[in-house]
């Protein structure tokens, strides 16, 4: 095989693991709190861990990546992902697994954030559309097998096999990007903005993790904390000889700066969506989990099946012109999903669902394609980082939105036949969500005037 093919297929394995780790433990938690005996607010920082490790290396580690070499750091990446999975297969407690989360997403960090940039450097700029939505189609593949092929592994031989199968997936991925001699920088005779780096890697935990627990004192003081950190690295940005983050690969690229945005709009509209479902089905609906994650597999497979096509497509018309169509089928669900009561028919959630997952593939790739195709080559690395991190900061913010407003309408547990305000709740939640979207497409229209 040629270099091309071969970091296609190692990029192709590692998005697809990335997000099958994180979909399939989604369904393990209950048997993990089981085993542990631990609340449902530790579980959750199990997932909480993951989006602090990955959001605080993304943009220093696609510079550091720019520096010596991006294929070099995807390597290192999956090599600790896979280590650091198997480590996590011999978890003895929550704790453990949280701080194994975390360093899972660190190393998930230097994936991500240099993945997209070798994969369109190794590729012709008429494949970059192609080439992204495949890579778009393996992330949703691996949220569509995630619930389905875990929740067999954990019935069946328990939660601690699901680490090991993706830790000797990912081997395969590492075997073949061993086999590229090419590399790639950003910047080689560059030096890294160190103080810029510390900025950010404070920063950025304390104002997610303020975010989250925004209803205490403690994260009002925190996502203080965080918003002053950020606001003092964008200004250190601004006078650093070499920053760690180019403010101006902004200056004057509308394309480049309004599709970042429409991109953290788009995920903060909806990527909680799949929560509210399941918890719809589950306590209005009285499903069981395994019932629910079946019809919430339908929105995840229509994304998988159109991102490749949408991302071909967007080679052939403006990027920006097909994201925006997408972002607007999602508008139009989340205003009819506001409707859902007890009395909704299954078809037409499903529907939904469908229609949904249908927006979220044609978005995606065009939307990225877009971005990558607003800078220059030296540029893959910085270009890359700024989208991994807008895609992390919006699904921190859609999370961190629904709880604070589930929490506002004191909807507590919610479970089968009796779901309290969880109606009243969910119906202010898509609302609120389709007018961000709204907002979004009208960001994402204007890239193309």
């Amino acid at each position: 095989m040629s270099s091309e093919k071969y970091v296609f297929y190692s990029t192709i394995i590692a998005s697809f693991i990335g997000a099958f780790t994180g979909s399939s433990l989604n369904v393990a938690l209950p048997v993990m709190g089981v085993e542990f005996g631990a609340s449902a607010d530790e579980l959750g920082f199990i997932v909480s861990a993951y989006f602090f490790g990955s959001s605080m290396l993304l943009l220093p580690m696609g510079r550091v990546a720019d520096i010596v070499g991006q294929r070099k750091i995807y390597t290192i990446g999956i090599l600790c992902f896979s280590v650091i999975s198997v480590i996590l297969g011999f978890g003895n407690s929550v704790t453990f697994l949280s701080i194994g989360r975390f360093f899972q997403g660190c190393s998930l960090a230097l994936v991500f954030g240099t993945s997209m940039a070798i994969l369109v450097a190794s590729h012709k700029p008429t494949e970059r559309g192609r080439i992204l939505g495949s890579s778009v189609t393996a992330v949703y593949t691996g949220l569509s097998l995630g619930p389905v092929v875990g929740g067999f592994i954990c019935e069946y031989l328990g939660w601690r096999p699901i680490f090991f199968l993706t830790s000797l997936l990912m081997l395969i991925s590492v075997i073949l990007i061993s086999r590229v001699k090419e590399e790639w920088y950003g910047g080689k005779d560059s030096k890294l903005d160190v103080k810029g780096a510390v900025c950010y890697l404070m920063a950025t935990p304390l104002f997610l993790y303020g975010l989250t627990e925004i209803d205490s004192d403690l994260g009002q003081k925190l996502l203080v904390a965080g918003v002053v950190l950020l606001i003092t690295f964008i200004w250190w940005q601004l006078k650093a000889p070499s920053p760690l983050l180019d403010i101006r690969i902004f200056k004057g690229n509308k394309v480049f700066t309004l599709s970042n945005i429409a991109s953290m709009i788009h995920y903060s509209a909806t990527f909680s969506i799949g929560f509210m479902i399941s918890l719809y089905l589950q306590s209005v609906c009285s499903m069981s989990p395994s019932r629910a994650g079946f019809f919430i597999l339908f929105q995840s497979i229509m994304m998988a099946l159109i991102s490749r096509w949408a991302g071909a497509l967007s080679d052939r018309i403006s990027p920006g012109k097909v994201a925006s169509a997408g972002m607007a089928i999602n508008c139009a669900c989340l205003f009819a999903m506001s409707t859902f009561s007890e009395d909704t028919p299954l078809g037409f959630v499903v529907l939904l669902l469908m229609l949904t997952g249908l927006g979220m593939g044609i978005f995606s790739s065009p939307n990225n394609n877009a971005i990558m195709g607003a800078v220059t080559p030296k540029e893959y690395g910085t270009a890359a980082s700024v989208l991994s991190t807008m895609r992390t900061y919006g699904q921190s913010f859609s999370m961190a939105f629904v709880t604070i407003l589930l929490s506002y309408y004191d909807v507590g547990h919610v479970i089968a036949g009796s779901y309290g305000t969880f109606l009243e709740a969910s119906e202010m939640c898509y609302k609120i969500m389709a007018v961000l979207c709204l907002a979004g497409v009208l960001m994402s229209l204007a890239r193309n005037k």
